[in-house]
Formats: C-alpha cells, structure tokens, sequence
C-alpha cells in the first residue's frame, strides 16, 4: 500500500471554486497516472473534495471499485440544507446560479460514470445512487469499533439529550432542540457536538427562545465523545434523509438508548423497538419518544443492552472489510477475464 497526495488544484479567491473544477480533471490525471505505475491489483477509491466521485476514476487503467458515500447532495436536495450564507453570494449558491455549481454536478456524474463498480453503505443510498446517476452499487453496512465505543464504567445517565454531528442544518440538531422543548419540566438539557460547522449561532438562539438548556461543542476529542454517548440519557439522531450514520451505531455500542427520525440509513440500523425507537419527522413525536425513554428505566436499559448486543454482533469492521476485501477481489478478476468478442484459443 503506498500513499501519494496531489492537494486540489486553484488558488484562494471569489473564483478559486470553479478554477479547481476547471483543473480538477488534470489532477486527476496526474493521479491516475501515480496509481497506474504502482501495478495494483485493483484501486479502492473513496469520495473527493470539490465533487463527490474523485476525478481520476475517467483516467484510471487500473481496476476501480468506488466507494460512494451518498451523492452530490448539494446538488440534488434543498440547497438551504447546505447554504446557509448570507448575502448575495448566499442567495445565488441557494439558487444554484454559479457556474461552478454547475460545474460540480457535470464532473461528478461523468467521473461516477467511469468507475468499474460501484459500493455503498446502505439499500436507501444505493437506491439514490440509481436514481440519480444510473448506476447500480453492492451494498456493505459499515462498522463500528465495538470495544472503543463501549459501556463505560458506570452505568448511570446524567439528564442531557445528545445530538452528534455537523453544525449545519442538515443534521437535524434544531429538531431535537425544538422537541425537548416540548418536555415538561423538569426537561432534560441538550448538548450537541459537531466536527465541523459554523451553524452554532441559529442553535443558541432556538434554544434561548425555546427555554431549552443548550451546550455547544466543537472537535472535541475522541474520549470526551466517548464520554459523552455514555453519560447521556438519550442520543437523539434527527440528520435529515442520513446516508448511512454512525451516530446511531456508536451509541448503541456504548449501550445507550437511540430515539431516531425514521427515514434514511436509520431504517436500516435502528430495529424499532429493540435496539432504539424510530418516529417521524415531527417534533411532537420525537418529543414523546424521547419523553418516554427518560420516564421508563427498564426500557431505556433494553434497548441499550439490545443496541449493544446488535452493534457489537452484526455491525462489525471485521464484517464490512471481508466483504471489501471480496469485492475488490471480484473487481481485480473481472479485469483479468478477455472482453467478450475479444477471441482467443479456437477450440
């Protein structure tokens, strides 16, 4: 296994968008090129940065299984989920007027167009994925790593709801602020941690308005992630229409209860009833989810238990990499087979 980094072309700037685009099928060439040389056997290839489908897939030689972890959703879902800019310059992008919006869309169907095959995390994905480009992906449900993310030490939740995920509104944390506010008194406290985002601001002030107690952190470390699933009374996973989401798994393990919007990736990793509670994109139903699961202990230490049971059986990293393995397998044997017409050996 060898690592080569070709940063995205451009430079900084109003434009610096759409002149990386512009240069992006170049770089992709160049990084073809350094796969090409290696002699691999097949060419595991993952998401880019500027599109989704990486932009060497059209100039590869080498044979590609592509992972794609959703589609261009910027492009293809309600673009204030995603924009959130303000000015004019925001206007436009929730218009999708700029030329490298445009562009963007354009490169990522013609570079997923060139992969040999195509694997995602889950059926909702793949079923996406043929809507929208055409193309049919074998599925693989990731894992997750069942001994770091596990019950901590003590058993006992603090009052606090937890929301994981981007700062940005198509994670769903101003649902989750919005139905704890529907709690009676005494309601739980809400915290949500984000990677990334800049969405912190809007979040505060529903939470002000709301009368919901509200902790905002940002790149936390993994440890104090860790702590946080497993001090929590509820993980609350309201991400709108989420590919695949690791949230629910990473709770589950750490034996904690899961009440999730049912829609998505969720309907294929939360057993309504068993390993979580499932319910629709509503605030008075995710009130009364999660309402419930704070007044009932035995059934907030099932669906813990039954989560943890499920993550730690079935979605495991062992699993999900045998199954790459054997797909990048496949990939490298199709490639060796001759072409059909291609001739050969009379009989």
């Amino acid at each position: 296994m060898s690592e080569v980094l070709i940063p995205p072309p451009g430079a900084s700037g109003p434009l610096s968008g759409m002149r990386k685009l512009l240069a992006y099928p170049r770089a992709g060439k160049r990084l073809a090129a350094e796969v090409d040389r290696g002699g691999f056997d097949a060419a595991f290839c993952f998401a880019s940065q500027l599109t989704e489908a990486p932009p060497f897939l059209p100039y590869l030689r080498t044979p590609s299984l592509y992972y794609a972890p959703e589609p261009l959703r910027v492009a293809y879902e309600p673009a204030e989920l995603f924009y959130t800019q303000p000015g004019p310059i925001g206007w436009l992008l929730r218009r999708r007027a700029l030329p490298s919006q445009r562009l963007a869309r354009f490169l990522d169907r013609r570079f997923l167009g060139e992969a040999d095959r195509v694997v995602t995390h889950s059926r909702f994905t793949a079923t996406e994925l043929e809507r929208i480009y055409g193309v049919q992906a074998d599925v693989v449900p990731l894992g997750v790593d069942s001994q770091l993310f596990s019950p901590g030490p003590d058993a006992s939740a603090e009052n606090y709801v937890l929301s994981v995920g981007a700062l940005a509104p198509v994670k769903g944390h101003q649902l989750v602020v919005e139905a704890v506010s529907l709690i009676e008194q005494p309601r739980p406290a809400v915290v949500v941690i984000g990677d990334r985002g800049d969405e912190d601001q809007p979040l505060r002030r529903l939470a002000e308005e709301r009368g919901v107690q509200l902790t905002v952190r940002c790149r936390v470390p993994l440890e104090k992630l860790l702590d946080a699933y497993r001090r929590a009374a509820v993980i609350a996973c309201a991400q709108i229409r989420e590919p695949f989401g690791l949230v629910p798994l990473e709770a589950m393990a750490c034996g904690r209860p899961v009440v999730a919007v049912a829609e998505g990736g969720f309907l294929e990793t939360v057993d309504n009833g068993r390993t979580g509670i499932l319910v629709p994109r509503d605030p008075q139903a995710f009130a009364a989810a999660i309402a419930m699961v704070l007044r009932d202990d035995e059934l907030a230490r099932r669906l813990g238990s039954e989560g943890r049971r499920e993550a730690a059986s079935r979605f495991t990293w062992e699993r999900a990499v045998k199954a790459f393995d054997d797909l990048l397998a496949e990939v490298a044997a199709a490639a060796r087979q001759p072409a059909a017409g291609s001739g050969g050996p009379n009989p």
